[in-house]
């Protein structure tokens, strides 16, 4: 049987996966589920899912109209003027990206994506036959664009550009001139502009301000995955931004593809104005939990000299570096493993271009976290190379 190359050919575990099995019972540094992170969801918070209004199936491919206008009312009080008619309601962030996948390339198009980046972007862009060109950071404590290569890497087969902000894992936001480069560039190119912002409710100081009224095609992401720490809600949208007719032409387009799939359930839309009352409660709390870690790990960090906790100004991880010539980050992931049954990230997973990286969670309960730290600490404090 020849299955289709949308899929990879050697499905086999790699070697940090054999080493965790080989070391269980590990202690998960790499958590991403807030649901099994200890935080205190109020009891009544799906209160919303059983109303009468559930069991009726009245399917509109953009969601319905009132859930979209409780959400373009929520994003607005967030300080972004959402038009509650330019909101694309999806059952997630993946599916969002599948949807302006189909609308924008055809196969063998590509999209520019950020390089460190999370690699669900590849799956995704494979999936629909499409391909990765990626444009770099600098390894610098902001993370700004290495300007140098960006427009060198645009092809009349790029049809758009990603951005993550902040970004995933190293927590930095673009800067406003940054925006602006990659914007004029979709302008110049007649290339769309897509802004995932899954984690812009957790910034760690005042939000950078986004771009307004863009001249180009331009796509905000967000979902109840990461906003209420629900990811099995399966909630996101899209929110649709450009010059009128294009905004006009490209909701027609979507509207079919939506339409195809139907795949946002109905109990969420009907309970999303409940849900989203919790959502600075819930906010706050895994605010609070990712400062508290990340100050708890400079701190107990702080005396390893060829160790370096990167700054960061928002999200939910942490980059720690090694500094130490001759250091390989998935190599060290083993090691722990295998030492300390802790489990970090490698930064290879991301694709650092440069350094020796490893990606740590935030979500975790502090206590968890610390165990979690001093182990990574004592086998730092205990390399040889």
């Amino acid at each position: 049987m020849n299955f289709s190359n949308r899929t990879p050919d050697d499905l086999s575990p790699n070697a940090i996966a054999r080493a965790i099995e080989a070391a269980q019972p590990v202690l998960d540094m790499t958590q991403s589920n807030p649901t099994l992170c200890g935080f205190n969801y109020p009891p009544d918070i799906l209160k919303g899912l059983s109303r009468p209004e559930a069991l009726i199936y009245d399917p509109q491919a953009f969601g319905t109209l009132k859930a979209r206008e409780v959400l373009a009312n929520y994003l607005s009080a967030n300080g972004q003027k959402v038009d509650p008619q330019n909101l694309v309601l999806t059952a997630s962030t993946s599916e969002a990206y599948s949807y302006l996948f189909k609308l924008l390339g055809n196969p063998g198009d590509s999209f520019l994506t950020p390089t460190p980046g999370y690699p669900l972007l590849d799956h995704l862009l494979h999936l629909e036959g499409l391909e990765l060109n990626p444009y770099f950071f600098q390894v610098h404590p902001d993370w700004p664009i290495d300007r140098t290569r960006l427009e060198a890497s645009i092809t009349p087969q790029t049809k758009g550009i990603i951005t993550i902000n902040p970004h995933n894992p190293t927590g930095a936001f673009l800067s406003e001139n940054d925006q602006q480069v990659l914007l004029n560039l979709c302008e110049k190119f007649s290339m769309a502009y897509l802004s995932d912002e899954v984690f812009s409710d957790f910034a760690y100081v005042s939000q950078p301000r986004r771009i307004q009224n863009p001249k180009v095609l331009t796509f905000r992401l967000g979902g109840l995955s990461k906003s209420l720490g629900l990811p099995q809600l399966k909630l996101s949208w899209i929110e649709i931004l450009g010059p009128d007719k294009l905004v006009e032409e490209c909701k027609e387009r979507l509207d079919l593809i939506a339409d195809t799939y139907l795949s946002l359930n109905t109990p969420v839309q009907v309970a999303l104005e409940d849900l989203l009352t919790f959502a600075p409660d819930i906010q706050n709390q895994m605010r609070t939990r990712l400062l508290y870690n990340r100050n708890n790990l400079e701190k107990l960090l702080s005396n390893l000299h060829e160790v370096k906790v990167w700054p960061a100004q928002g999200g939910w991880y942490a980059l720690v570096k090694v500094l130490r010539e001759g250091a390989k980050d998935e190599d060290l992931v083993i090691q722990l493993l295998k030492k300390h049954q802790v489990l970090v990230q490698p930064g290879s997973f991301y694709d650092f271009p440069t350094g020796c990286f490893l990606v740590i969670s935030l979500l975790s309960q502090p206590d968890l976290f610390e165990a979690g730290v001093i182990r990574l600490r004592n086998f730092l404090e205990d390399l040889k190379f």
